[in-house]
């Protein structure tokens, strides 16, 4: 029973040094539930994880899409509006964070906007066209200063 206990615990803490990126903690106001999800007036940090570029997600936007043939088909989607450190902006959007693709801000003209926010494991995976293969990772890093 008490090597149950352990080597469950052992297995939490495993499973929450990976989760958390670069392996490390972002900081103890996480640790409080209300602090979850923090709303970032100048926007929210994302980072990729490969190249190491960072761009700032301005606002969040929910809606509905189509991400089939069957182009009567709506289904629940998600967007945010992406600013480059160079000025540009760009959008992506997709039925979850894990399956993003970027598209013309038309696409999304009709979704629901709110101020972005940071959220503690938060990322964005941006695909090809077809979905098949993950071409950038972001994860997000806190509130632009």
């Amino acid at each position: 029973m008490q090597l149950q206990i352990q080597l469950r615990s052992l297995i939490l803490a495993a499973m929450a040094l990976l989760a958390l990126p670069g392996g490390l903690a972002r900081s103890d106001d996480l640790d409080q539930p209300e602090a979850l999800s923090k709303s970032c007036p100048k926007g929210v940090l994302f980072k990729e994880i490969k190249s190491g570029i960072v761009v700032t997600v301005i606002r969040q936007g929910q809606g509905k899409a189509v991400f089939t043939q069957d182009k009567h088909r709506l289904q629940a989607a998600t967007a945010v509006e992406i600013l480059t450190k160079e000025g540009e902006h760009g959008f992506i959007y997709g039925p979850m964070r894990s399956y993003m693709f970027a598209v013309d801000p038309d696409v999304v003209k009709d979704f629901e906007w709110r101020p972005a926010e940071t959220e503690y494991h938060a990322f964005y995976t941006l695909r090809d066209d077809d979905g098949n293969e993950a071409l950038l990772n972001f994860v997000d890093i806190g509130c632009a200063p």
